[in-house]
């Protein structure tokens, strides 16, 4: 059976392989330039109609129907999460819009954003960029001995490839353990995530 083009991208970028240390490793923090264009974008009919355009997209998925915008699901016992291929779908810009767009609607979800870089690395035939959210429930911090661990913990990563956008992905990785309460199911997370609020 032949592999999708994403298939074929992402175990060329994370199948094993030398380590090398990142050329570039940063904070990721938006320039105030950056954040009035999301702003506005946020504002826009262009964003209710993008997210809603992924929404019916990742549906169509489940079904095993493809669309315009390129999703691809992940399921594990563990993990979950979605990946969305860049196409014509997008403009460069938008495409980092709906990245940062979904770290805001976790923010809204009782979640803390833990940790936020840019990593920039020489893979000898190209060059990888990945930026990256990682959010972790407010819950996290409260001295319980059951951590409410709500969704589980959250990695959304751009990854750019010579400098153009590739793909994103968003993950909920859960805790399968006695000091965690059971996950909330993925499903309401995405329907959060996908929530239109009044513009």
């Amino acid at each position: 059976m032949a592999k999708s083009y994403f298939e074929e991208v992402y175990q060329r970028l994370f199948k094993k392989q030398q380590v090398k240390a990142p050329v570039v490793h940063e904070l990721l923090k938006r320039s105030e330039k950056e954040l009035s264009s999301f702003e506005e974008w946020n504002r826009s009919e262009e964003r209710k109609n993008l997210v809603n355009d992924f929404d019916r997209a990742y549906h169509l998925k489940k079904q095993l129907i493809e669309s315009a915008m390129k999703v691809h699901l992940l399921e594990s016992q563990y993990a979950n999460g979605f990946a969305i291929t860049f196409n014509d779908v997008f403009t460069e810009e938008s495409f980092r819009q709906l990245f940062d767009y979904f770290k805001d609607q976790v923010l809204q979800m009782g979640y803390k954003l833990a940790q936020a870089d840019r990593r920039i690395s020489d893979k000898e035939t190209y060059e990888e960029s990945i930026e990256k959210w990682y959010l972790k429930p407010l819950s996290a911090d409260f001295d319980a001995k059951i951590v409410d661990q709500r969704y589980g913990n959250v990695i959304i990563e751009l990854v750019s490839v010579n400098r153009k956008p590739n793909y994103m992905r968003l993950m909920a990785n859960v805790y399968q353990d006695r000091l965690y309460t059971k996950a909330l199911p993925f499903e309401e997370l995405f329907s959060n995530l996908v929530a239109n609020h009044t513009i």
